[in-house]
């Protein structure tokens, strides 16, 4: 596998010390002893590492062993500032035992079952990767407040956890669960993405709770839109739209369609400073919520007969607009090529050879609308072939298959199919999984690395993590043979394998 590093060199820059931390604990200065633990911990979700190094692994074995000894202990009580954060750290914890050799959480849970004030420091421990089994109605009952914050933590996993078969059914169990005080979310646009890669059939379920949560909002109920529609007028609201986008590649020659009867506006959502493609727009306008502050004047007073949204679900901007009511036409489609389930918006326009027509009320909320010919329109992969490289002698005596798959589109079920591949084939094979950006935080690459290769073997497959696009592309064309993600398949990746 090819190593590096994102922020770091794969080498630690990080104070630590098992006796300084001990000393603390003896001398019952918790605040303190919480502070130290917090400031490593948030070093971990800041820095991520592409290589278990053998004095990586010393330090997280180290770390770990003393953070759960000393966290378990019954007199080590939590403030309740810090308590909040301990729970919002439950996915780099988790990641950063499952890197270790600890593995998971689940003695230190049975050890807290059985202590006094210990529902703080089960929130903490609990993830998807453990099999030891709490109560989530008994969770609620204890503090709807502090569950709700837990329920959408437990959820970021699904990055790195879907390849583990108990993370992958624990997260279907989680989303299904029905609590009328499960109505605060947190990190929404993580929750709701990421929703649909857990199970695309219940998927509603969750985007339903979290759009009425939306809806119910005083955000939402504060902000006045005043529409008065000119019939030529049409928004596009995106967070994508630059060339190297994966929704731009796919969608902006139909947008370019549209510019010969249409005035077209781009609403671009998110960061300002992203260098968006406005060649097809006669204004643009910026909406980004920064924190807490969410300033509407980019939409509050609007002329649009219709908003078209390609990428709903991949922003938090985009999320609330979708429920809120900006134009008398709103529609979304291909870019993010799923439903919103229970939001504002009107139609989901598609393709009619790429849909199945009955009952569509099965798979979206929208009023479904089949255009004839309508698809991907792929822009041509801006890559030229390194023509240096000697395609015939880079490739080992294996048979590579290439899977350019982000690490959200790869479950348990699907390493089963590529095991199966590898252990009928008649010669050796090579899997080369390309995770993309989505294994590039909290130090989600290595567990998904360990379980990848627990489930295919070292020597059958190679997680490659984040590659610019021409790295990404000399590797690919090195390939025998280069296989989609079913069932959440890629639009661009296949013209990339192509």
């Amino acid at each position: 596998m090819e190593n590096s590093a994102i922020d770091t060199d794969n080498s630690l820059d990080v104070q630590f010390n098992s006796i300084d931390l001990l000393k603390t604990y003896l001398g019952r200065d918790y605040e303190l002893l919480s502070l130290k633990i917090i400031a490593t911990l948030q070093y971990f979700d800041r820095v991520n590492y592409l290589e278990l190094t053998d004095e990586i692994r010393y330090f997280l074995n180290a770390f770990v062993k003393s953070f759960l000894y000393i966290f378990t202990q019954s007199d080590y009580i939590l403030s309740d500032g810090d308590g909040i954060k301990f729970i919002q750290l439950n996915l780099i914890i988790s990641n950063l035992v499952a890197i270790s050799d600890f593995r998971t959480t689940d003695p230190y849970l049975e050890l807290l079952k059985m202590q006094p004030k210990n529902y703080v420091k089960i929130l903490t421990l609990y993830s998807a990767r453990n099999t030891v089994k709490f109560d989530r109605l008994a969770l609620f009952d204890a503090s709807p407040q502090l569950a709700n914050r837990w329920y959408s933590h437990y959820l970021e996993i699904f990055r790195t956890g879907l390849v583990n078969s108990v993370v992958y059914q624990n997260l279907r169990e989680h989303i299904i669960y029905t609590d009328d005080r499960l109505t605060d979310f947190h990190r929404i646009e993580v929750l709701y993405f990421g929703v649909t890669y857990i199970d695309g059939d219940l998927d509603r379920i969750l985007k339903q709770k979290i759009n009425r949560a939306i809806q119910n909002s005083q955000l939402i109920k504060s902000i006045k839109i005043e529409n008065y529609p000119h019939p030529r007028k049409i928004a596009i609201a995106s967070a994508f739209w630059f060339p190297q986008h994966s929704v731009y590649r796919i969608l902006s020659a139909c947008i370019a369609q549209l510019t010969d009867s249409y005035e077209l506006t781009l609403i671009h959502l998110g960061d300002r400073h992203v260098e968006i493609d406005t060649q097809y727009f006669q204004e643009v306008r910026y909406l980004q919520i920064d924190g807490n502050t969410f300033d509407p004047s980019a939409i509050a007073r609007n002329e649009f007969a219709a908003i078209y949204y390609p990428d709903i679900g991949m922003s938090l901007e985009s999320i609330l607009l979708a429920n809120l009511r900006i134009a008398p036409i709103q529609i979304c489609g291909l870019g993010h090529p799923v439903s919103t389930f229970g939001s504002e918006i009107d139609y989901f326009i598609s393709g009619e050879a790429a849909e199945i027509t009955d009952r569509p009320e099965v798979n979206y909320s929208e009023r479904l609308v089949l255009l004839p010919g309508l698809g991907a329109i792929n822009n041509r992969p801006n890559y030229q072939p390194n023509l240096a490289i000697d395609r015939a002698t880079e490739r080992p005596a294996k048979f590579i298959i290439n899977c350019p798959w982000y690490a959200q589109k790869v479950n348990y079920l699907l390493l089963q199919s590529l095991q199966q591949i590898s252990q009928t084939a008649s010669k050796p094979i090579l899997f080369r999984l390309f995770s993309g950006g989505g294994l590039t935080i909290k130090n989600d690459f290595l567990p998904f690395v360990k379980d990848v290769e627990q489930i295919l073997g070292q020597d059958c497959v190679c997680v490659y993590p984040y590659k610019t696009y021409n790295e990404y592309m000399d590797l690919m064309a090195a390939g025998n043979l280069c296989l989609d993600s079913y069932h959440f398949g890629g639009f661009n990746v296949t013209i990339d394998g192509l």
